[in-house]
């Protein structure tokens, strides 16, 4: 016997509603599959735009990693070769040392620290003024702008030479190179550096003409000095009018018509060797 189906006016409301509940359903699943076959390639594509830039970007990195690596390691990024412009080879040994500088060193971890160095070597080398690095490629050459040299002060037999800001340097040797007066008996800094002072004063004639300067104080003159000149005179001074007295020297000598001693300590005037 065959089910007679119900017209719309004969379903009840519940009936109404789960009639209207399974047409929806009917609609809705063929557009959901077919949307989802739509999308599938779309997906495959993006998922392959992603991987191919993953790969991309994982092989950059290593690239760059290994391109630093190699950078690091090789010789080009580290220091081959350091020279000092100074002609002065306890300069140039004292100037390598205070900078710290190393054969085959990183390059890299000398360049942040360039400011740095320039100024430690300022610190630790007394004759240099100023101190500037030059990087040209794996060469690095250190400029130093020196004080002038005045003469030589003698310690423990050793020659250390005096600069004109009245410094001395770390190394000594064993003979002077150059013809500059020595200093003798000079400890006390503050003694030497009135010395240096009253010495920059003086005419260049003067300064070449002295071949040595002792200090020979006593309690009436702390500061009384004696040099011994290259023309074989010697003069006696204070280092306290040193080079107000000095200037006089090739006045007095040139009056003089024998070898002797030019007084200065006290006036100024002369007397031939065993005459007082």
């Amino acid at each position: 016997m065959k089910k007679l189906k119900k017209s719309n006016a004969e379903l009840t409301p519940w009936e109404k509603a789960q009639k209207k509940r399974k047409q929806a359903k009917k609609h809705h699943r063929p557009t959901t599959a077919r949307s989802f076959v739509k999308k599938l390639p779309r997906t495959n594509s993006l998922r392959k735009q992603r991987l191919a830039k993953g790969t991309i970007a994982l092989i950059a990195f290593f690239g760059i990693t290994f391109a630093v690596s190699l950078f690091f390691i090789l010789p080009f990024s580290r220091i081959l070769s350091l020279q000092v412009n100074t002609n002065d080879d306890a300069t140039r040994t004292a100037v390598v040392k205070a900078s710290n500088l190393h054969y085959y060193e990183s390059l890299f971890g000398v360049w942040p620290e360039t400011a740095k160095i320039e100024n430690q070597i300022h610190e630790k080398v007394p004759s240099v003024k100023k101190a500037t690095i030059q990087y040209q490629g794996t060469h690095v050459k250190i400029n130093v702008e020196e004080y002038p040299t005045i003469g030589y002060v003698v310690r423990n037999n050793k020659y250390y030479k005096l600069t004109s800001s009245g410094m001395i340097d770390n190394y000594g040797s064993n003979n002077p190179k150059e013809n500059y007066p020595i200093f003798y008996n000079f400890k006390n800094k503050d003694r030497l550096l009135e010395m240096t002072k009253q010495f920059n004063k003086l005419p260049a004639k003067v300064k070449k003409g002295i071949a040595e300067i002792h200090l020979e104080p006593t309690k009436a003159d702390p500061g009384k000095i004696k040099l011994y000149m290259n023309d074989g005179n010697q003069v006696i001074a204070s280092i306290d009018t040193f080079a107000e007295k000095m200037q006089y020297y090739p006045s007095i000598v040139s009056k003089m018509n024998y070898t002797g001693v030019v007084d200065l300590e006290v006036g100024a005037y002369s007397y031939p060797y065993g005459k007082n």
